[in-house]
């Protein structure tokens, strides 16, 4: 009988369990490292795993996994000898709340915490070499949200926005040293399975 109970329960965990891979494009605005340093807008990549624990009938809770990289933040100041761009990797698992899983449009909101790197370009603005390029390893908190839209039963598309705030970035030249908040808004194609 204790056999037979598991054996339903794992069945019905199982038909609840939800993967999906979402793969979002978008642009990342990074604070400025005070006067000294100010930044454009960089394109973002973004693939994020998620594993869903749990259904209701109106809400779900799952982990996700975002990895998120833009490969470059170039500086929009123009003077001195200041590094032409930056780089930056963010890796932040966390968790998932998502209001109605099953309807044609659901709305999540995520948080979680991980890893970031920053990289500085081995450049000057003026073209000669960065002869001191530093990279940066710093903890990284992440919240957000979005929506879903979903197309078909195994498609949907994303909008979302998320804040990965971490440590302060590394140059090679004398900054505030301040913690940075880099806001991200992307959209994705989502792939559920």
């Amino acid at each position: 009988m204790c056999a037979m109970v598991c054996t339903l329960a794992t069945i019905q965990a199982s038909a609840q369990t939800r993967f999906d891979l979402g793969l979002a494009l978008g642009t990342t605005a990074a604070s400025d490292a005070g006067s000294v340093l100010q930044f454009e807008r960089g394109t973002t990549y973004q693939a994020t795993f998620a594993w869903r624990l749990w259904q209701g009938r109106q809400i779900a809770l799952g982990i996700e996994i975002p990895f998120i990289a833009s490969p470059s933040f170039e500086v929009s100041t123009s003077a001195g000898p200041l590094p032409k761009e930056y780089a930056s990797l963010y890796l932040t698992p966390g968790v998932r709340l998502t209001a109605f899983p099953n309807a044609l449009v659901s709305i999540f909101g995520a948080v979680g915490a991980g890893y970031a790197r920053y990289t500085e370009a081995h450049t000057r603005i003026d073209g000669t070499p960065n002869l001191n390029p530093r990279d940066t390893d710093t903890a990284a908190l992440q919240f957000g949200g979005g929506a879903d839209v979903r197309v078909l039963r195994w498609l949907a598309f994303r909008g979302e926005v998320r804040d990965v705030y971490t440590g302060a970035r590394n140059f090679s030249l004398q900054t505030p040293g301040e913690p940075v908040h880099n806001l991200i808004s992307s959209a994705a194609l989502v792939i559920r399975f």
